[in-house]
């Protein structure tokens, strides 16, 4: 973008989110921007039913709230996409409610903006409060670095142009996933998806192994809707050490 004024607008999609939104938009609030950036925050509240609105507000972000659901539309897709139609930035962050940014988390993204790029994305890691999660996350984090397969665009925690994204139509509303849908779409249509693996974010979870296995099955089963082959899904299944979403992918495909 270089030394041009441009305004930047991190969306946070928010469904029941009042034990994390604080943190997150602390974090928001705590980065560091170039002179040239005016930066803003929007909560997008889906449907709430407990405190998120109430203490977005008293942050003092703009809160958008959004009560209704179209059935035939992905949740997430609907949050981000309403979040996206009613700001006008040239820049658009996605940060999920449960994302604690890192201060240098924006001036190490907007480097890599340029004409072919429509999304950037930072490394995740996923922490609990719990020891034995955490050692098994960091774990993960360290199979994230090493493996090539693992390195991927994440999802939690992206910004992507405005204009570039509207050429290629926007956001998928018939696929599972937000972030996985539109990767793909970005690389067949001849644009590019990056990841910065030096810009950081840390994601609060309150996970449980039950919790795991759901979410890896139905990663599973939204891989095989995406149409990712068997083979790709395999080996992410193996080296990314997730047995289950191999197993959502099978019970996908011999529900048909």
């Amino acid at each position: 973008m270089g030394v041009k004024n441009f305004k930047v607008t991190i969306i946070t999609p928010a469904h029941n989110e009042e034990n994390t939104i604080e943190k997150c938009i602390e974090s928001v609030k705590n980065l560091t921007k170039p002179e040239s950036v005016e930066l803003e925050h929007v909560i997008v509240a889906d449907r709430c039913t407990d405190r998120t609105v109430e203490l977005s507000k008293k942050q003092g972000v703009t809160v958008l709230e959004k009560n209704f659901h179209d059935q035939n539309v992905w949740p997430i897709t609907e949050t981000v996409d309403y979040g996206i139609k009613n700001t006008s930035s040239e820049i658009i962050g996605k940060v999920d409610a449960d994302i604690i940014l890192e201060k240098d988390w924006l001036i190490k993204l907007l480097p890599h903006l340029d004409e072919k790029t429509i999304s950037i994305s930072s490394s995740i890691k996923t922490r609990t409060g719990k020891m034995g999660m955490d050692f098994l996350m960091w774990l993960r984090d360290i199979n994230y670095r090493i493996i090539p397969l693992s390195r991927e665009p994440r999802g939690g925690a992206r910004i992507l142009n405005r204009e570039l994204l509207n050429k290629i139509g926007g956001l998928d509303y018939d696929k599972p996933t937000f972030d996985t849908a539109l990767d793909m779409r970005i690389r067949k249509l001849g644009y590019k998806s990056k990841l910065v693996v030096n810009a950081g974010a840390t994601e609060i979870r309150q996970l449980t192994i039950k919790g795991i296995v759901k979410h890896q099955l139905s990663s599973g089963e939204a891989r095989k809707k995406l149409g990712i082959s068997f083979g790709r899904t395999l080996m992410h299944s193996i080296f990314r050490i997730k047995p289950f979403v191999i197993l959502g992918y099978l019970r996908t495909y011999f529900k048909r």
